[in-house]
């Protein structure tokens, strides 16, 4: 481990890496590349680039002659040694002084070379050069992918030298996926955060050589670790016959609950919540096994299947099952008993792949002796630490066991990754302000120093608007794809692109609730609460409401501007109405409450409305019109 994070280290803190190898190592100095006098300049694509390189040569060319006024043209062949765009692997740039081969490079490594009037960018198939130019255009050009609809690109002006440089990168994290909505309606925009597991192609990979993946370079092979037990052992399909199968929890065999009972409901195909399989019983592994067998042989493209509990925290406590988990001081016990099992016989037939499952809720706390096989990919959730303060703040209580619960996988588990929290997901909370931007970082480089591999950040997915949501997307995204990157950096530089003028009352409003969320010592689980499980209160949420006042004052008559700053405050007005935020049907605040909170109300609604939120929080029974009818009721007078 000890090696691991030394090498790891090398790679976050090296932004340039001057590898004096190939043909680059042949020259003295080298010269740098004034990108505003490019005028004569082609960029180069092999005849036989795939799909996502050909894309990269077109997004180069576009975004570059917005920033410089030169629209650089697409040729197959150069012509001439100088004044190229080299874009993607070919024999042409392999041949030039400045050119290299990228048959040992990683899917998404990347190197750029500037010098001597050339550019060089090509990487790994089938996203590395893609990724590339996307870096280049960050790094060298100034270029922010801030929102789906908002690129800022500046002008480069006269004079804008770079280099000479020769940047290798390989991406720490081989699986990146951040759950806003933005990113599963746009994959041309989730391919500008480089997030690699977007599902936009029918196939994750296609050949080997990267060929028909589509223009975004398709995505991981890496299948999302999700629960999975409800499809691999459905109750429709055995509970009537064989309740045996599935978990005696608390003196009840969940399979025997009367219709209705936890929200069974066989019928329909659904299951009572937290209901898991008999993960002793010899029929349940055989079944599994198969069904695991038969994904991987009808799905070759991908790396890894999903053995993994179903949501819930039930387990079964059966004789068999529940001495293992004692044995093993842990649930998981009997899960990775089960999970290594299934990988014993999936590596038989597949030696290749990999079995994934979850560490999460009462699976979350490693076993004492048991590892998982090497073949087994161990998702970490950090369903129950306190957002509020780091991972690995000694000084959080909540956050010191589920610290150790990471680090312990970590030493035991060859192929560990991490599913975090970063939405409000209680209380109807998506629009609700939740103070963890400033820690976002923090945690990951800490989980990557751990040997974390991939990594899923579940925010408010299936709706829009909501709280701060573009700039947490932004924030994620980029510290996800490097880790060294400064968050509040990344944070003060995208409030000033966003908003222009009207950033410094928004990033002064979002400074103060970190700070009073920490000073009043409270501690919150990841998926939230009220303001007041955050240690805020209603002068909190009245300086966000004067904050939002002062920015659309400064917005002037800059009606983007205004639209930006209006579509955040629905966080400010949320803060607001938190107070009533829980009354239960029929509930009626008293007339002082209501005649203050009901035009606060109204104002959320309605830019709610304007803004496209469709939910309060997760589930389609969570919507918003839902919410406002019964808030509203009970704000009448």
């Amino acid at each position: 481990m000890a090696k691991k994070n030394c090498i790891l280290l090398f790679i976050l803190t090296a932004t340039t890496c001057n590898l004096l190898t190939g043909p680059m190592a042949l020259g003295t100095n080298p010269q740098g590349v004034n990108l505003a006098s490019m005028d004569g300049w082609n960029i180069v694509v092999a005849p036989d680039a795939i799909e996502s390189e050909m894309f990269a040569a077109q997004e180069f060319s576009e975004l570059f002659a917005k920033a410089s006024g030169i629209k650089l043209p697409i040729i197959r062949t150069p012509k001439g040694p100088d004044q190229h765009v080299y874009i993607g692997p070919g024999t042409a740039m392999a041949r030039h002084p400045a050119g290299f081969r990228v048959d040992e490079f990683g899917p998404e490594d990347l190197r750029i070379i500037v010098r001597d009037d050339t550019i060089v960018i090509a990487g790994g198939r089938p996203r590395g050069t893609l990724y590339g130019v996307y870096s280049f255009l960050e790094d060298h050009v100034g270029v922010r992918f801030l929102t789906a609809d908002h690129t800022y690109i500046p002008p480069l002006g006269r004079w804008h030298r770079i280099g000479p440089v020769d940047r290798f990168y390989p991406p720490p994290l081989d699986y990146r996926w951040v759950g806003y909505e933005a990113n599963y309606a746009s994959p041309a925009f989730s391919a500008r955060l480089k997030l690699n597991a977007a599902r936009v192609n029918a196939s994750p990979v296609g050949a080997t050589d990267g060929r028909g993946v589509g223009k975004y370079g398709g995505r991981t092979p890496m299948q999302f670790i999700g629960h999975s037990f409800g499809r691999q052992l459905p109750p429709a399909q055995y509970a009537k016959d064989h309740p045996e199968y599935y978990c005696l929890f608390r003196g009840k065999r969940y399979a025997k609950l009367k219709p209705g009972e936890n929200g069974i409901d066989f019928k329909r195909g659904q299951f009572a919540y937290g209901m898991q399989p008999c993960l002793t019983h010899p029929d349940v592994k055989r079944i599994v096994t198969q069904k695991a067998l038969d994904e991987l042989s009808n799905q070759p493209d991908v790396l890894n299947v999903t053995i993994s509990q179903n949501d819930g925290g039930a387990h079964c406590q059966c004789p068999p099952c529940a001495a293992i988990d004692e044995r093993q001081g842990t649930k998981a016990g009997a899960l990775i008993t089960f999970v290594n099992e299934v990988a014993d016989e999936v590596h038989r037939q597949f030696p290749d792949r990999m079995v994934s499952t979850l560490a999460y809720s009462d699976t979350s706390h490693p076993p004492r002796t048991l590892q998982p096989r090497d073949n087994v990919q161990v998702m970490w959730c950090s369903i129950g630490a306190c957002f509020i303060h780091a991972l690995n703040d000694s000084m959080c209580p909540q956050n010191v066991g589920w610290n150790q619960q990471l680090r312990t996988w970590s030493s035991i588990t060859k192929h560990l990754y991490a599913w975090n929290y970063y939405l409000n997901d209680e209380y109807d909370g998506y629009q609700r302000p939740l103070p963890n931007l400033r820690l976002i970082g923090q945690t990951i480089r800490y989980q990557v120093s751990l040997g974390v591999r991939g990594m899923f950040m579940q925010a408010t997915s299936s709706s829009n608007g909501n709280e701060f949501e573009e700039l947490r997307n932004y924030l994620l995204s980029n510290i996800l794809w490097n880790p060294s990157r400064d968050g509040r950096t990344l944070m003060n530089e995208w409030l000033a692109l966003h908003y222009g003028p009207a950033a410094p009352p928004i990033a002064r409003w979002i400074n103060h609730l970190h700070e009073q969320s920490v000073a009043s010592g409270k501690h919150c689980r990841c998926l939230g609460g009220t303001m007041a499980d955050m240690g805020l209160d209603e002068t909190d949420a009245q300086a966000g409401l004067d904050a939002f006042e002062e920015a659309m004052t400064l917005a002037g008559n800059n009606p983007e501007i205004q639209r930006r700053v209006e579509k955040a405050s629905i966080a400010a007005y949320s803060a607001a109405i938190d107070p009533i935020w829980r009354l239960k049907d029929g509930q009626k605040p008293d007339a002082e409450v209501t005649q203050k909170m009901r035009p606060l109300a109204k104002r959320f609604f309605s830019l709610c409305a304007k803004h496209g939120v469709t939910r309060t929080g997760e589930g389609s029974h969570r919507k918003i019109g839902v919410f406002e009818t019964r808030l509203m009721q009970a704000l009448a007078p």
